[in-house]
Parts: structure tokens; C-alpha cells; sequence
């Protein structure tokens, strides 16, 4: 888990929007805004799968390059709010 004073619930991988399609990440990080603490989790549950999907920010990112397609990655942990 990150800490960060300017918290960002996503982050935008410009691309080309005329080729119809943007990649989505929906579990890509595991930060939280610094005004939910912890969760009252040890810090541990942040490096498992249960609040993000490891590695899945890369792969997007690159895929997104390759294709020159945009993404959206979410940029809070499911352990706070699940975005589907």
C-alpha cells in the first residue's frame, strides 16, 4: 500500500480514441486515501491478490502502448471499494 497527499482514484494512458476500444483496470493498484488508514489490515494484506491485481497496472500499460489504445487504471485498492 502506498501513501500519497494528492490521492488519485485513476489514472488515465492516453491513446487512440478512434480505434474503438479502451482497456480497462479495475484492481491495477492498492493504494488508499490517507483518510481510511489501513482498514485495520496489516500492511501484508496489501501485497496479496485480495486487494489488487498483481502485476495487472503493467501488462495494461504495455498492452495500451502496444496498441496505442487509451486505458483506465483504478487507482485504489478493491479492499476499499470494488469499481465493477
Amino acid at each position: 500500500m502506498t501513501r500519497s497527499t494528492a490521492f488519485a482514484p485513476f489514472d488515465i494512458v492516453e491513446g487512440d480514441r478512434k480505434k474503438g476500444i479502451v482497456l480497462l483496470a479495475d484492481h491495477a493498484r492498492r493504494d488508499l486515501p490517507e483518510e481510511y488508514g489501513s482498514l485495520g489490515l496489516p500492511a501484508a494484506e496489501f501485497e496479496r491478490h485480495i486487494a489488487y491485481d498483481i502485476g495487472v497496472e503493467t501488462v495494461t500499460r504495455e498492452l495500451a502502448a502496444a496498441l496505442n489504445a487509451p486505458a483506465v487504471l483504478a487507482g485504489f485498492s478493491r479492499l476499499l471499494i470494488d469499481p465493477n
